[in-house]
């Protein structure tokens, strides 16, 4: 089984799969390995990593009484906040939020699933919540969002890509104005993916041509469902149609190339890419935030390389 856990519950004998943390200064970045030596443990216990994932079907589990302790001081830590009760309390409210905020969109997928229409007013509800958490910390309710069941990994990564385009935009210092559309983008950008199998959306292995087939209608059946609502913002219909394009022209479901792909929808592929990458799942480990930007950096032509670097000094450093 796959656990996040904080750095302080460390102990000798787990089997690590993942850390999460400052992706330059991750010791040990990139391995998979059984802790052997409290001097290992000691050097990770001390680094700038606030997460790390391990398989405790390979190796020890936390000791189940010291755990809520530990969870607390860890999300006490990437938080910024003092340890004890108000570390309690940035935990329950960063983990009600989510809870909250995804009970909020999956009304709103079931209603467009049943017919309706999506509208401004009936998402932007959820854009206050990740807005108003992002402004308590900028990290802690995205790193909340990384560990998706297989009933909750759409709406988890909707939360999570538009947390992470609200933090983007924020950087490149884009209309404050512009920074909820963006953030009503990122949330919706899937939302074609409303009724596909979800044995398709959660399969393992690789898809089947005809399953592959199925999963390129996503952005324009979102289209279509997005422009059923009125006064949905033209920036929102862009980013669900093109956020698979990439600057090679290899994208889909147009192929559109370099400048004919607006800012916003360059924006959009990199913050669902990194979230895809970054976040565990039942059927994946996740990869740390050093390996998803190493593999988006040496992919040539799928992202914006300026904008990928701007995300990377502004997100994933910040």
């Amino acid at each position: 089984m796959l656990k996040r856990i904080g750095k302080d519950q460390l102990r000798v004998g787990m089997f690590i799969e993942a850390i999460e943390g400052s992706w330059l200064n991750a010791p040990f970045s990139g391995r998979r390995y059984t802790l052997e030596c409290e001097e290992e443990a000691a050097r990770l216990r001390c680094s700038d990593l606030y997460g790390v994932f391990i398989n405790t079907s390979k190796g020890l589990d936390v000791t189940p009484a010291v755990a809520e302790q530990h969870e607390i001081n860890a999300l006490c830590q990437a938080a910024k906040t003092p340890y004890g009760s108000s570390g309690r309390k940035v935990r329950i409210l960063t983990a009600d939020k989510i809870k909250r905020t995804s009970g909020l969109l999956k009304g709103i997928f079931d209603d467009v699933n049943a017919g309706a229409a999506v509208t401004v007013e009936t998402v932007s509800p959820v854009i206050e919540e990740i807005t108003q958490s992002l402004d308590v910390d900028p990290s802690v309710f995205i790193n909340m969002t990384r560990m998706k069941s297989k009933d909750e990994a759409t709406f988890l990564h909707s939360l999570a890509v538009s947390a992470l385009m609200i933090r983007l935009a924020r950087h490149l210092k884009i209309d404050k104005f512009l920074v909820p559309v963006l953030g009503m983008s990122g949330l919706l950008h899937d939302i074609g993916k409303i009724g596909t199998p979800i044995e398709i959306l959660t399969k393992a292995g690789a898809l089947t041509d005809a399953e592959m087939d199925l999963i390129r209608r996503h952005p324009e059946l979102g289209h279509r469902m997005l422009s059923r609502g009125k006064g949905m913002p033209e920036i929102v219909l862009d980013v669900c149609l093109h956020h698979h394009e990439r600057p090679d022209g290899k994208g889909y479901p147009i192929g559109l190339r370099n400048g004919e792909i607006s800012l916003y929808s360059r924006m959009a592929a990199i913050c669902d890419v990194y979230d895809a990458l970054t976040s565990a799942r039942p059927y994946k480990k996740p990869w740390t935030a050093s390996e998803a930007v190493s593999w988006m950096l040496d992919t040539k032509g799928a992202f914006d390389r300026g904008l990928l670097r701007e995300f990377i000094d502004g997100v994933i450093r910040a």
